[in-house]
């Protein structure tokens, strides 16, 4: 865990398999519902707290859930670009694995801690490249993890050049776009890296059985459904998007070949997941619009080249549970009196996100220096804990950002500040037991990324917080989706609505605040990471038994 605070001075597949693992399916999904239903009302021993932990990786196995059984019979095989975790060598020279960052990982987790997973993933360091070619993460499950070993030079033009320099600020709306992007030889150069690095993954996933579930994460592997499809016909394959997805505008910036590659990768899934109806909307017309491609908006199918994808909203939520038993521990309830004494009479505003662009950083700080100036008697009486976890620092962008948003902050405490406050206090760190312990103690949380495919933070917070905390959201964020009733939506533009928004949060009177608050949390213990992955291998039942008819 490090952390840095930062105040007022900067201190070939076989149909017939095929179609008879299809049926073991079906019979396994309603089993798998029937549990799932009855863990959200709190059976099978849901309250039982597992044992305190202290590694990284058993932190991760408390993040799962115990309680899912099996989904399926046939081989479940998950598909990022990071894994759950990176090895690297000790001084006995074996393999120490530590968890992988991301908010990817940590909503994979919870779901496919299973003996039937496999999770396929590139690898990050030296060590990723020497550990057994099927290596078990942990004696207490059968999780195993395969690397896809990239030419350094292959994964830098993949991942930085295209999936974060150039797909990320696409999905997410980011481009200033009178300067920025401009494409030329070096895009070339990255995007055949790109195209290498899915044909990679594509070849390490046609080793599996016959009757594998391939589940494909997010927007870097955009091109792996078309070209596992060229090598294994029959695969089943879901892909989904844990990003927005960017409308037709936006995607017609980016070169032709790409961006129709893109589409048609995508397209090679039989069910394409997205997080909300707006995202999965726009990837149907731009589909139709920019690949000619024929979009059923009333049953969400896409229909090229003789083949029909099902389209459909999978919203992700988070294991309530795990979040509680890391709330529980000693080191987390520990940490929560550390901010309690520090805060003393003073009211808690908490933000807890990765330091880039999309999140919106710079505009939230603006909006409560906005709201402190307006409301002159809210000085000294309320502090803002912005928990920042530093990301793609390789990116000339980002680190410009996150020095954007820390000058921001030091010039509204070093203006506003006086002796005994600090109207803003950062946190650089990467520290899940701090944010739990936040989680637990804000009076208002302020989520307002330009936009989010989901937020998992804005889901994290209401399950943990046991203080009537407000939720302030974004309504780009496909969270607002669920949570728009509970929470105070904002445009993530207007600093003077976020500015209303928390003053309306810290003046709000208590029954309210305990009636929004107790909403939040149900609507999000109402849905479970095991429903999520249920949801959609029922869908990826109906969609193999509709290849080929005229449905």
């Amino acid at each position: 865990m490090r952390s840095t605070v930062l105040g007022i001075g900067r201190s070939a597949g076989s149909s017939r398999s095929c179609r008879a693992s299809n049926a073991r399916l079906r019979s396994r999904w309603e089993r798998v519902r029937s549990v799932t239903r009855a863990e959200s009302r709190g059976a099978f021993g849901l309250n039982r707290r597992p044992e305190p932990s202290k590694s990284n990786l058993d932190r991760l196995l408390v993040m799962a859930d115990p309680y899912l059984p099996p989904a399926i019979e046939s081989p479940l095989v998950v598909v990022s670009n990071r894994g759950p975790v990176t090895f690297e060598r000790n001084e006995a020279g074996g393999f120490e694995a530590q968890r992988g960052a991301g908010g990817l990982v940590t909503t994979l987790a919870g779901v496919f801690y299973r003996d039937e997973a496999t999770w396929v993933a590139a690898a990050m360091t030296e060590a990723d490249r020497e550990v057994p070619r099927r290596q078990a993460l942990d004696h207490a499950t059968d999780l195993r993890l395969r690397f896809v070993s990239l030419d350094p030079k292959i994964y830098d033009g993949y991942y930085n050049g295209i999936s974060n320099g150039i797909l990320w600020f696409t999905h997410h709306f980011l481009w200033d776009i009178a300067r920025s992007p401009t494409f030329d030889e070096s895009t070339d150069d990255a995007w055949r890296a790109y195209e290498e690095a899915n044909r990679a993954f594509a070849e390490v996933l046609d080793r599996f059985p016959d009757d594998a579930v391939f589940l494909v994460q997010d927007y870097q592997l955009s091109l792996v459904p078309m070209y596992l499809r060229e090598l294994r016909p029959e695969a089943r394959v879901i892909h989904f998007s844990h990003t927005p997805f960017a409308g037709q505008t936006y995607l017609r910036m980016l070169p032709i070949g790409m961006r129709e590659s893109l589409l048609r990768g995508l397209a090679g899934a039989d069910v394409l997941g997205f997080q909300s109806r707006t995202w999965a909307e726009n990837f149907l017309l731009s589909a139709r619009s920019l690949l000619g491609a024929k979009a059923d908006l009333h049953r969400w199918r896409l229909s090229l080249d003789g083949r029909t994808s099902l389209i459909r909203t999978f919203p992700v939520s988070v294991g309530a549970e795990g979040l509680r038993s890391i709330a529980a521990q000693p080191e987390t309830k520990a940490i929560r009196r550390e901010i309690r004494a520090s805060l003393g009479e003073q009211r808690l505003l908490l933000r807890v996100d990765r330091l880039e662009p999309s999140k919106n950083i710079l505009r939230g700080f603006l909006s409560y220096e906005l709201f402190l100036r307006r409301n002159p008697g809210w000085q000294g009486r309320v502090r803002f804990l912005a928990l920042l976890t530093p990301s793609r620092e390789e990116l000339t962008a980002y680190r410009e950002y996150g020095d954007a948003c820390l000058a921001e902050a030091h010039r509204i405490n070093t203006e506003l500040g006086r002796e005994g406050w600090v109207p803003i206090v950062v946190r650089l760190q990467h520290d899940m037991d701090y944010a739990v312990a936040a989680y637990g103690m804000y009076d208002a949380m302020l989520v307002n990324a330009v936009y989010d495919g989901m937020n998992l933070v804005a889901m994290e917070g209401p399950v943990v917080n046991r203080n009537g905390g407000v939720l302030i959201l974004s309504r780009n964020a496909g969270a607002y989706g669920r949570l728009g009733r509970q929470s105070l939506g904002v445009n993530p533009f207007d600093v003077r609505e976020t500015a209303d928004a928390i003053q309306q949060a810290l003046e709000m009177d208590e029954d309210e605040r305990i009636r929004r608050a107790r909403g939040l949390s149900r609507t999000v213990l109402a849905h479970t990471p095991a429903t999520w992955l249920a949801d959609q291998l029922d869908m990826l039942d109906r969609a193999v038994r509709l290849r080929g008819s005229d449905e």
